[in-house]
């Protein structure tokens, strides 16, 4: 059982069904007791991974009672065939239990009155067998104890103790057990009193042929399957074993000798090196069954049938419905500020580590700021909130921030990163989109509005056959056209290479709709089926027939006839809203009149989407009839496929009820709908951990767009759950709401825990997995610009409309040639957002603080440290001139002292106040070398390219 593999959890299938079918099977029942005084009587039992319940009429307490201490992780299966069969509670107990990854799970219970005491210790099985010694205080009960396979449960002993000192304690040691119950009686009872009584009949034994299939399908079906031919060899089904491939046939039943599939294994070249190799006993198994007449067990095995140490099967944890998690108890009651701190501080206690200290007001406000808005605060907003007296004073922060125009501008760079988004084509041509801003600025509204994210995923999707009457949903289907486009083979290849070029794009768009929002790398199913998740290459065809439709063209218009009433009906409104901004702004005083400028400019962004306008989105088309190609290639074309979904996710089912040629609109439709589906357990997990990794440096799973196998594993899996739960089904609040997630967040005691190092917890968790502190961060790149323009008190506020472009255009032919120059002043000291994104033509500044390739899809930027960011940093035209922007900025606020010039500025850019010490060292810098070259080593300065 690798529960390092993420407690691989087994369905009750055919070859696991056979595999746990054992002779014995029954129901436990109750220790006999004589009839005299002293005889042995109930003391206590506990249900350690669940909740209170009764068994054979006796009170079982739960698993965080008083006096009852796990040091491991709770976990439950409640789905797992149970060998032998018992009753309800009994095997609700069994399938909640604790298990350990280090391979140590102990259990210990306190405050027990001295005297003689009988132990029973109830032990099952999720996954494979594992191997362990139990310790009953220190003393060995059990050497070298065996598990069975998945389903099979034990109760262990009686076990007599003497206690002394107060303390039962169980310890496993060796392997990942799973501790499911715990009885004490008072007394000595005899291994008579554990008899399973009232056994039901011997369960049929497995056939005979079972475990080679399950041989097969471990060792075998990686390459052997049936769209990956390794040899031209299918081992999927008898007939294709028989067949053979490439060195002829594989089996000879009857004869072991003659079968080049035992030969093979035998010599050792199956499975390949690098891979484990079967047991002696697994080869001689395959030898009796190819000469007892190699019978298949099922034809054909399903590869996907269980979860391996190399792939996921169908109970992968991802693909499971997202559960209904209670927060866990925790020691200390007193640190928790809502129900995200106590899955952390749970885990914390039990590895015996304590949160870091929160962190001071300034800290906090600067850290809220730059994670919320991707701005520094003012100097004048962190001395107002340090000084707030009132307990909300945070609360406060937090909404308002979350209200910011600001906030949707941050926050859609994260989401641009990932969808590809770039302002031309990319290829040789790389023709400009002149109009792609559009949907830029589409998703800075969603997010500023808070739109609900099923309608987010769905507008992206078919929004334009969804509502297209409506400006807004059909510039956000231009998620759908946001990749390269070879505009060459398409306008000057032969009819194979735009076929090709086609089949690229289309992988490159189902990748993208399955990374994004399901964190399934589906497009590594397009030529054979996926090696490591249960997708099948049939699969990868069905959502490719879902948005075969969907082509690039000439941008469109987005406000059709239909739509034009409505949308005039609300620019009126918006129209009348500006106005009476205009009428603020007059009155408003400094501070007051930025806040509305920026209010208003948002107002505009939205009048420019209602307005319509060429837009950069998808041009549809009715799809042809659509096939499996084999091997990818489309010269290749095999069975032809309906738009469906991916069986292995469950809540929600594949089949979308269209026909082969259903319409385009309503493949669409039918893949946002399985998508955003509220039982779509992916879909949740996904965007729940992609909040939690930007405030964080890192998910609760590590890989943000592959919850896959060959993606990390979750640090927590039952805070994913309660979190996407939250997402969907709110205990209050509306559901979907993305700020209502952020909010939880950034208000938790954990989000708030000072970065500082604590050497004795990274000595535990070095990488801070646990969180026991809120790491340190370094400004993305488009933060860092955006900041040092802030500072300098050069940053143009406006939202929304055509970026501007740090770039010359220069035309030969069909091609476009993109020369970047220094943007500087004017036009150009917007945000970073509002740059006009091309695929060749990066910006150098923003490329050595690791801006992304909009080509790719960046669900995680890198963080590097090289000598050219240091010497971009300090000789950087953009870096020099706003120096000399933020002297100016510092000699009219501050005056000619120099002193007083230092004092503001570390204000301005670390929201704290001066050292006496920097005073002095700057005071004399700027006598030696000049003001300005002061403020390019304050921007330049580690505290102000990290945040904390």
């Amino acid at each position: 059982m690798s529960h390092d593999a993420m407690n691989c959890r087994r369905n009750a299938t055919w070859i696991l069904t056979a595999t746990v079918c054992l002779a014995a099977g029954g129901v436990a029942t109750p220790p006999r007791l004589a009839a005299d005084d002293d005889a042995p009587a109930f003391y206590r039992a506990f249900n350690l991974g669940g909740p209170a319940l009764v068994i054979d009429g006796n009170h079982w307490e739960a698993g965080d009672a008083k006096g009852l201490a796990c040091d491991d992780d709770t976990f439950e299966d409640q789905a797992v065939r149970l060998s032998p069969g018992t009753d309800g509670e009994r095997a609700r107990m069994i399938r909640s239990n604790r298990w350990s990854r280090q391979s140590q799970a102990r259990v210990r219970v306190s405050d027990v009155p001295a005297g003689t005491y009988s132990v029973y210790l109830y032990v099952w099985e999720d996954n494979h067998p594992e191997k362990f010694d139990l310790r009953l205080n220190g003393q060995v009960v059990a050497k070298g104890y065996k598990s069975a396979p998945a389903g099979r449960w034990e109760r262990l002993g009686p076990w007599a103790i003497e206690v002394k000192d107060g303390t039962i304690e169980l310890a496993a040691d060796g392997g990942i057990a799973n501790l499911s119950g715990l009885e004490i009686w008072r007394g000595k009872l005899s291994a008579g009193d554990n008899a399973i009584q009232g056994a039901p009949p011997k369960a049929p034994p497995p056939p005979p042929e079972a475990d080679v299939a399950v041989l097969i399908a471990r060792n075998c079906l990686e390459c052997h399957n049936g769209s990956d031919r390794k040899g031209g060899l299918d081992l999927t089904r008898r007939a294709g074993a028989l067949k053979g491939g490439e060195s002829g046939p594989a089996l000879e039943p009857g004869q072991p000798d003659k079968s080049l599939l035992l030969h093979r294994v035998e010599a050792g070249e199956m499975p390949p090196q690098g891979r484990a190799r079967p047991a002696k006993k697994e080869i001689a198994r395959l030898r009796e069954w190819i000469a007892s007449g190699a019978k298949w067990a099922a034809d054909p095995i399903d590869p996907f049938l269980y979860t391996s140490d190399r792939r996921a099967g169908y109970n992968w944890w991802s693909l499971q419905p997202v559960k209904s998690v209670e927060p866990p108890k925790v020691a200390d009651e007193k640190w928790p500020t809502n129900e995200i701190d106590h899955f952390i501080l749970h885990k914390l206690e039990g590895a015996g580590l304590r949160p870091s200290p929160e962190s001071d007001r300034r800290t906090l406000i600067r850290r809220l700021s730059f994670d919320l808005l991707g701005l520094p605060p003012t100097a004048e907003e962190v001395e107002e909130f340090v000084r707030d007296p009132d307990p909300r004073a945070y609360e406060r922060l937090v909404d308002r921030l979350l209200d910011s125009p600001h906030y949707g501008e941050h926050w859609a760079r994260h989401w641009l990163d990932i969808v590809r988004y770039g302002e031309s084509q990319g290829f040789e041509r790389n023709k400009l989109r002149p109009n792609a801003w559009r949907y830029r600025d589409f998703v800075v509204e969603a997010l500023n509005s808070d739109l609900p994210y099923d309608d987010f995923i769905r507008w992206q999707i078919a929004g334009d056959v969804l509502l297209p009457d409506d400006p807004m949903a059909v510039v956000a289907s231009g998620f759908l056209v946001m990749g390269p486009y070879d505009l060459t083979s398409y306008t000057n290849g032969t009819a194979d290479m735009r076929a090709a070029a086609r089949e690229e794009e289309l992988e490159g768009l189902v990748g993208t709709v399955g990374q994004t929002f399901l964190g399934l790398t589906i497009n590594c199913s397009r030529c054979h089926d996926h090696k490591f998740d249960p997708v099948k290459q049939t699969e990868f065809y069905q959502i490719s027939a879902a948005l075969g439709g969907t082509y690039h063209g000439d941008e469109r218009e987005s406000l059709n006839d239909v739509g034009k009433e409505a949308a005039e009906k609300r620019l009126a409104a918006l129209q009348t809203k500006i106005g009476e901004l205009n009428v603020e702004e007059t009155k408003a005083d400094e501070r007051s009149r930025r806040e509305v400028v920026v209010r208003r400019s948002r107002l505009k962004s939205v009048v420019w989407l209602l307005e319509g306008g060429p837009a950069h989105v998808t041009v549809p088309q009715q799809p042809p009839a659509w096939h499996v190609l084999a091997r990818g290639d489309f010269r290749q074309p095999g069975e032809e496929v309906a738009p469906r979904g991916i069986a292995a996710v469950s809540g929600v089912s594949p089949d979308w009820a269209l026909e082969r040629d259903a319409p385009e609109a309503e493949r669409r439709k039918a893949l946002a709908e399985w998508i955003a589906s509220p039982d779509n357990p992916l879909t949740p997990r996904v965007i729940v951990n992609r909040l939690w990794g930007y405030h964080f440096g890192a998910g609760l799973v590590r890989t943000p767009s592959d919850l896959g196998f060959q993606g990390g594993l979750p640090s927590h899996a039952e805070l994913l759950d309660w979190l996407a739960a939250q997402l969907v089904r709110p205990k209050d609040g509306p559901a979907w709401s993305l700020k209502r997630i952020q909010k939880l967040i950034v208000m938790s005691a954990t989000y708030r825990q000072s970065s500082r190092l604590a050497p004795q917890a990274a000595a535990v968790d070095a990488e801070n997995r646990l969180v026991w502190r809120r790491p340190s961060q370094r400004l993305e790149a488009e933060t860092f610009r955006d900041a040092v323009l802030f500072v300098s008190g050069e940053l143009d506020p406006r939202l929304g409309g055509p970026g501007y472009r740090d770039f010359s255009v220069s035309s030969a032919g069909n091609n476009e040639t993109y020369t970047v120059f220094d943007a500087v002043g004017g036009e150009f000291n917007r945000r970073s957002l509002y740059r006009t994104w091309l695929r060749t033509g990066t910006s150098p500044l923003l490329d050595v603080l690791d801006c992304p390739d909009p080509s790719v899809a960046t669900p995680r930027r890198s963080v590097t440290t090289t000598p050219l960011q240091a010497l971009a940093l300090l000789n950087n035209k953009f870096m020099e001139q706003s120096a000399k922007k933020f002297a100016e900025r510092l000699k009219r606020e501050a005056g000619d002292d120099a002193a007083a010039q230092v004092r503001r500025a570390y204000l301005l850019a670390f929201s704290r106040p001066a050292a006496e010490d920097e005073v002095q060292f700057g005071t004399k810098f700027i006598a030696e070398h000049g003001l300005a070259e002061f403020c390019l080593v304050l921007f330049n300065a580690s505290e102000f390219l990290y945040v904390d």
